[in-house]
């Protein structure tokens, strides 16, 4: 299929991945929990945790058949792909690893196996080592591995002294299709003017991207969709705002912790699908807005690539203030904002601005320059609405309101 210039790139393969973390045991769980995952909008799934020595295969693979009847990939969570099954041997790893994929592996459901969770100094070779070995039993899969998020300190607990050393050491031994990560500062109190809530959250983002870049592999993040310890209980203005922020940043691939709460624990709560097993209000909230990113920027935003991406009013984590040298010449509100360049493989070009307040609603005015531009606004389903806007010869200005966390996109026309 060829695309042409206006339209971008063919329709990607898979839609946008968004998931979530899941602690159920297989018995736990059956194919008739699917539906949550559909309802939720999710487009991919961590299996139930599955051991051979206590599930059934039969019970995963209806889960996986039903996931693929909606169309949702899924990471299989099978105690022998996990690095931590190394330490009776790589060969007994092996044997286990191929036993996992003779299992599931051939499921068009599967994307790949998970290996495990914030592997820390004394398991980052084995984590890395799993990675590769994976790889080697199932090439056509993807294998997942999660990494700490940095904080002040990390360094010591992860046994390098520079966390840009730390991600190169990784993307080179362990060879992934992409980074993850987990971090959830963003929901401590008073975010924006708390050293472990924006700053660490920012910068992260910032961190990451840098890392991808370098290495021209894509990196994805775990957000929060659940309260507990000093973390608060999102709610749909809080869950707006983390997805969209993280997608401006650069994340080409979202996994929200968690969706089953199953019982309590410590103080968690609010969960999406709580202790009761019955849907909360966080379910409601996190479907919608997993539903309308899907239903509206997500065509689009899956053939981009971030090519610059600043902060406006207040900068957090290292990301750098609007400067006027990109296509986008000046933005303004009376809330932050976060104003992001794409651009898709076709030579066309895309800006996103993001209300990067998680509490106020406000109205941005966006100036591009260019040669008689001209901006198209990303509208409901991926399509191209012509907007209200003030043109000259070499701008185009825009004034969007913008709810707590909320994303417009445009595509930059240069017709005359």
């Amino acid at each position: 299929m060829t695309a042409n210039r206006k339209s971008g790139k063919p329709p990607a393969a898979h839609p946008f991945p968004i998931g979530f973390w899941n602690y159920c045991p297989a018995h736990v769980l059956n194919r008739e929990s699917v539906r949550d995952w559909a309802d939720c909008g999710m487009t991919l799934a961590m299996s139930p945790e599955f051991d051979p020595d206590k599930h059934n295969p039969k019970d995963l693979t209806a889960i996986l058949d039903a996931a693929h009847e909606r169309g949702i990939r899924v990471i299989v969570c099978d105690a022998r792909s996990y690095w931590r099954a190394l330490k009776n041997g790589e060969n007994a790893y092996r044997q286990g690893s191929k036993q996992a994929f003779k299992d599931f592996g051939h499921h068009p459901a599967v994307m790949g196996f998970h290996v495990g969770d914030e592997p820390d100094a004394s398991e980052f070779e084995a984590a890395c080592k799993a990675m590769t070995i994976q790889k080697e039993i199932a090439p056509a899969l993807t294998p997942f591995l999660n990494l700490l998020p940095w904080y002040q300190g990390v360094e010591t607990r992860v046994g390098f002294a520079d966390w840009s050393a730390y991600l190169d050491a990784y993307a080179e031994r362990a060879k992934p299709a992409f980074f993850c990560y987990d971090c959830y500062s963003q929901m401590n109190p008073d975010p924006e003017n708390n050293a472990w809530g924006y700053e660490m959250y920012f910068a992260n983002l910032r961190l990451f991207r840098e890392a991808s870049a370098r290495h021209g592999i894509p990196f994805w993040t775990t957000l929060l969709s659940v309260g507990h310890f000093k973390y608060r209980p999102p709610k749909e203005d809080d869950l707006r705002w983390q997805i969209n922020t993280a997608v401006a940043h650069g994340a080409s691939g979202i996994l929200w912790f968690f969706l089953y709460m199953r019982e309590p624990h410590c103080n968690y709560r609010v969960a999406p699908i709580d202790e009761h097993w019955e849907r909360t209000e966080t379910f409601e909230w996190l479907s919608r807005v997993n539903r309308t990113f899907l239903k509206r920027h997500a065509p689009v935003l899956v053939n981009l690539t971030l090519k610059r991406v600043n902060h406006v009013g207040k900068c957090w984590g290292g990301v750098p203030l609007l400067d006027g040298k990109g296509r986008v010449l000046s933005a303004h509100a009376d809330q932050p904002l976060i104003v992001s360049e794409f651009a898709d493989g076709n030579g066309n070009d895309y800006v996103a601005v993001v209300n990067n307040s998680q509490k106020e609603s406000t109205q941005a005015t966006i100036t591009i320059g260019g040669k008689h531009p001209k901006l198209l606004r990303i509208a409901w389903e991926g399509k191209e609405s012509d907007t209200g806007q003030s043109r000259g010869s070499d701008f185009a200005r825009v004034q969007p309101w913008l709810a707590p966390g909320q994303m417009e996109l445009y595509r930059i026309s240069a017709s005359a």
